[in-house]
């Protein structure tokens, strides 16, 4: 196929579209979902608490990147210095639904930049009449947004998301010819999330080039500047794998794949030297359900859609189970290549029933196939709205968070001189982020202790929840408040008084 003529520059059309809407409504639903699964204990320390200690040491005590409960600095476990830039947006709020909401905001965004780039090249070149483009792009956007992986990203709570929304930004700049004073910038933050990163948008950046030609430039307008993404990439990898986090004493992060080796050395010589255990692993991932959640059309851009899968074998070659099969957040890495391999691939599919209508095979009537068959593969994902991989279902879930709340407004809000609560994995989600928060396995470092009448023994330092009360009730530091409620509160004998 002759290359394709130059894509214009990069621009935005002022105007509404129909796929703004679907987008627009999708997020409203996603958000109410969420706000529900965060009120039910959907999530927990690892999940969301940990993050916000990294956002509200640095807004409110001074001490960015810090991980209270656990005694160090998020740097040293990941080096994700971008995510600082986040920090100034918690003050306009100290609910840690907040980090939710934007990541909510990202991983949306980024469908948006994929729907906009398959607009963009659905109008460019004229792929269908336009009185059928605006239907197109919403059914496009359905077909992407309701993507299983999408919405398990959306129930992840994690900062991976920023990835996603910075690697789509890279990839869809690049094909609409933006000047590279504003790729490299937008790269460097992305690869800021997390170093492994880089990994995944060196491949995904360079697979660019291996798109059908109706879904780039011609390869002598893309290939310097791709290339050129690929190599800051894999240079930005290797520093922070080689400098940066043997100076910060960062652990080795072999430990998913112990059963390869070690060390990356060892990783990559037993996989080397057993590609059979390779291959295995990963047809046992999560490799084929994660195509299938594009339903396949992304194989019509073939070269494209392997070269931006391959660093998935990272993950699909792990011993955790969740990094096998792209559960929860790890998806993030990959969609933002694949997305744009599926737009591609409609694109492909486009030029090629031309062709086969220029051949007379198939009747005049029949050209809108394309955007039948688009029609066609968002409703099937319409059909399983609600589907997920590896999270619960995307619908509503009843609260269990009004006791610990009501606890708290009683016996913690009024009182200035409690600002240090201990409570237990789940429920301390509920505690604003102004308060420096700790799980009970650490509750004589608090100022009050929550128990909630339902305890997950996740981090708490006994056996169960009597035993942990009964190590509480004998501890003469603390005594417990008259007519607790479900939540058994105890207090500091220090912090007995509500004054400063």
């Amino acid at each position: 196929m002759a290359e394709s003529r130059r894509l214009p520059s990069f621009t935005f059309a002022h105007r509404v579209r129909a796929w703004h809407v679907v987008l627009g409504a999708l997020f409203v639903y996603t958000l109410g979902c969420v706000w529900t699964a965060f009120r039910g204990g959907l999530f927990g320390f690892h999940d969301l608490a940990l993050l916000n200690d990294l956002f509200a040491n640095a807004v409110h005590h001074g001490r960015p990147f810090w991980v209270t409960d656990m005694d160090l600095n998020h740097l040293t476990v990941h080096f994700t210095p971008t995510l600082l830039l986040l920090a100034p947006l918690f003050l306009l709020s100290d609910s840690q639904f907040l980090f939710i909401v934007l990541g909510l905001v990202a991983l949306y965004g980024a469908v948006a930049l994929q729907v906009w780039y398959f607009e963009r090249m659905v109008a460019e070149r004229e792929l269908f009449p336009a009185p059928w483009r605006p239907w197109a792009s919403a059914a496009f956007a359905a077909y992407l947004g309701l993507n299983p992986f999408v919405k398990t990203v959306a129930l992840s709570a994690h900062f991976e998301v920023f990835f996603q929304l910075g690697a789509t930004a890279v990839l869809v700049l690049l094909l609409r010819g933006a000047r590279m004073r504003w790729v490299l910038p937008i790269a460097l933050l992305t690869l800021g999330v997390r170093p492994d990163g880089g990994l995944f948008l060196a491949f995904q950046s360079a697979a660019l080039l291996l798109l059908p030609a109706v879904a780039r430039p011609p390869r002598e307008q893309l290939t310097r500047r791709a290339l050129g993404v690929s190599a800051l990439s894999l240079v930005y990898l290797a520093l922070c794998v080689a400098v940066v986090l043997p100076a910060l004493g960062t652990p080795s992060g072999t430990r998913f794949w112990s059963h390869y080796g070690n060390t990356w050395g060892q990783v990559a010589f037993t996989a080397l030297g057993n590609p059979g255990r390779v291959v295995h692993d990963v047809a046992t991932s999560g490799l084929a359900v994660f195509q299938r959640g594009f339903l396949w059309i992304q194989l019509l851009a073939p070269a494209a859609t392997l070269l931006s899968t391959l660093p998935g074998t990272f993950f699909f070659m792990a011993e955790a189970t969740d990094k096998r099969m792209l559960w929860f957040y790890n998806s993030a890495f990959l969609l933002p290549g694949l997305g744009v391999c599926a737009a591609a691939g409609f694109g492909q599919l486009t030029v090629l029933w031309r062709k086969v209508l220029a051949r007379g095979w198939v009747p005049a009537r029949a050209a809108m196939v394309p955007a039948l068959l688009l029609a066609v593969f968002a409703l099937i994902q319409v059909a399983r709205f609600d589907r997920t991989v590896g999270a619960p279902p995307l619908r509503p879930m009843p609260p269990v968070d009004t006791d610990f709340r009501q606890a708290f407004a009683r016996h913690v809000e009024p009182c200035a001189a409690r600002r240090v609560v201990a409570t237990d994995f789940h429920s301390v989600v509920f505690v604003p982020n102004d308060y420096d928060r700790f799980l009970l396995h650490h509750y004589a470092r608090a100022q009050v202790v929550l128990v909630p009448p339902r305890v997950d023994v996740l981090m708490l330092g006994a056996a169960s929840r009597e035993a942990f009360l009964d190590t509480l009730v004998h501890d003469s530091r603390f005594e417990e408040v008259e007519d607790p409620g479900p939540v058994r509160v105890f207090i500091r004998t220090d912090a007995r008084d509500c004054g400063a």
